[in-house]
């Protein structure tokens, strides 16, 4: 027996055992806490510290003392239990408290202010588990199945056994309503596709008395509060006369709702007859200009009906697939929030969601996909052009995280986090401040595309498509891969993180992603000209004498250039690297790997 004589000594010494107790214990049932509520696909529910709607799990002290959870560990596999170490250098953040609870974000962004784990959660399923600081002892764990935005998983009562949906997901909060389950998805009788005669549409679910609504304009018939006026309750089959876009949801009291179907269903015998003197489609699309933009609707009569094109009309619209994008009208076209009268506006608030879907013209299979739709473009952006680009974004806040679809069959990927659906624009009939003339060909850009894929370079995938905004023929558009560090990634290998993609836009040069250091070294070299072939060599990462130095960074792949340059000036493209005038330049993109360049 000891005694501690002086009082510094006995403060320091209950300090830590303050801290040990606070810090847990290898010993996990005298650890009260629980992994009390998770969710795996957040668009709506709350943000983290940067703005961001991201997965999220919350921890739950159910005990009487507080407890610091720095140094543990949480992870999304059991067999891996030391795959994120929560921080222990901050007790102000990791400390939860008697009957709290502690917000842990799955986001794989460590760099971030807060907690932030190194891994995201799966929406399809998975497990979480909370290990103690031994990186051994399992405190809790949660195995969970496959996950809807914007309803978590949850213990009711907290720190229970009985696990359940949310309907109103509680972070940092006590687990208060539930869903009683699922609805069913409807089912309907007819596939979207292409049809000539009228049909009777049948819609069911499996879940007993459920209730369905549905619309037939592109509105959503369901959203956050219920019910949407204009929407339909469906008691019997539904005639399907011409072109249209069907929207159903399927609902109980009580039960969480069946995701939103989108169905399109295109008459071309109808299309080829959409708006012949120009009118608006109906009631809610807009008439003369809003924000200063202009409308061109429908078909052209004078062609539709001259002699020499009227018998191909048809077969034209069948001759290559078709894309429908269906989306609640002020999306679009809302003076305050619609993006198409909007165009100018860029960014995340300015993405809006929509229905994507794939029609074949034959039979393979196509898609439907929920996915964030923008205005693309650079100049054709303004008002009076009536003819926008779209790119569309693929993220599991919309439902699924990727497109999984082989968009260029054996020539390209099969996943997409993004895609652009562009169209003739700045050299057009719908842009005559261009004054296109014989410039008007809608080929030059595939054929630039296609031409570096012969001389086996890198290149982007097209596809051309007609396409349909809530059932109303848009005109003709292309696809193409977006040029960007994810394409990089998948194309070149390597992780996103290490390129650099530099983009001329409006005759201004910026980066996408990583940053503009390494492009504005290049610049200055170019700018000291190249009189000396020791000014050249530098470009290319060579010494005076034209020999690889492992010194000197590769700023140039020296053949891919001239291969580019040669698709511009056989193309006569002045919209480019080379503009009209040719002191200017304009739509291009550039990716390096700072990792694999600097040698």
């Amino acid at each position: 027996m000891f005694m501690l004589r002086n009082a510094r000594t006995r403060l320091f010494i209950l300090a830590l055992i303050w801290i040990s107790y606070l810090t847990g214990s290898v010993n996990a049932a005298e650890i009260t806490l629980a992994i009390n509520e998770v969710m795996a696909s957040n668009s709506t529910s709350i943000k983290d510290p940067q703005g961001h709607y991201e997965d999220w799990i919350e921890i739950h002290n159910f005990g009487s003392n507080p407890i610091n959870i720095g140094g543990m560990y949480l992870t999304d596999n059991l067999s891996t239990p030391t795959k994120w170490r929560i921080p222990n250098n901050n007790p102000s953040i990791t400390i939860i408290s008697a009957g709290s609870y502690l917000l842990i974000w799955a986001d794989n962004d460590t760099a971030d202010t807060g907690l932030h784990a190194n891994f995201k959660l799966d929406a399809a399923g998975e497990e979480v588990g909370l290990f103690d600081s031994d990186g051994v002892t399992l405190i809790d764990s949660v195995t969970f199945g496959e996950q809807t935005t914007d309803i978590s998983y949850g213990r009711y009562p907290d720190a229970s056994d009985n696990w359940l949906l949310f309907a109103f997901p509680s972070p940092i909060a006590e687990n208060v309503s539930v869903f009683h389950g699922f609805v069913s998805g409807v089912e309907v009788s007819h596939e979207r596709g292409f049809y000539d005669t009228p049909f009777s549409l049948s819609l069911a679910s499996e879940t007993d008395d459920a209730i369905i609504y549905y619309t037939l304009d592109g509105t959503e018939p369901y959203g956050s509060s219920g019910w949407v006026a204009g929407s339909l309750l469906y008691t019997a089959p539904v005639t399907i006369r011409g072109t249209t876009c069907l929207r159903a949801v399927a609902t109980k009291p009580g039960f969480k709702p069946s995701d939103i179907i989108t169905h399109t269903y295109i008459f071309p015998d109808d299309v080829i007859r959409q708006s012949p003197s120009g009118q608006s489609p109906g009631p809610d699309w807009p008439t003369g200009s809003v924000n200063g933009q202009i409308f061109d609707y429908g078909m052209d009569p004078d062609v539709v009906n001259d002699p020499r094109y009227s018998a191909q009309m048809r077969d034209a619209l069948l001759a290559i697939s078709s894309i429908s994008l269906v989306t609640n009208l002020e999306n679009l076209f809302d003076r305050s929030k619609g993006i198409y009268v909007n165009a100018s506006r860029e960014g995340r608030s300015w993405e809006r969601p929509v229905s994507v879907e794939l029609l074949n013209n034959d039979d393979r299979d196509g898609f439907q996909i929920d996915a964030g739709m923008r205005i693309r473009g650079g100049f054709s952006r303004t008002g009076n052009n009536p003819k926008h680009s779209f790119r569309l974004f693929f993220r599991s806040e919309y439902g699924q995280s990727r497109l999984k679809f082989p968009l260029f069959g054996d020539e390209g990927l099969d996943e997409f986090d993004n895609l652009d659906l562009r169209t003739a624009q700045n050299y057009a009939w719908s842009l005559a401040s261009s004054n296109p003339g014989h410039k008007n060909t809608f080929i030059r850009e595939v054929f630039c595309r296609d031409i570096q894929r012969e001389m086996g370079q890198p290149y982007t995938r097209s596809r051309y498509y007609h396409l349909y905004i809530n059932g109303q023929y848009w005109g003709l558009y292309q696809s193409q891969e977006r040029s960007e560090a994810s394409y990089a990634e998948d194309y070149f290998g390597g992780s996103k993180e290490d390129y650099d993609v530099i983009k001329a836009d409006g005759y201004q040069t910026s980066y996408t992603d990583g940053s503009m250091d390494d492009w504005n070294a290049l610049w200055r070299l170019c700018q000291d000209g190249f009189e000396t072939d020791a000014a050249y060599y530098a470009v290319l990462g060579k010494n005076a004498n034209g020999v690889d130095d492992p010194g000197l960074p590769v700023h140039v792949d020296l053949e891919n250039l001239i291969d580019y340059m040669l698709g511009i000036f056989f193309t006569g493209n002045d919209d480019a690297p080379v503009t009209l005038g040719g002191n200017q330049a304009n739509n291009f993109f550039c990716i390096r790997n700072r990792r694999l360049a600097a040698r």
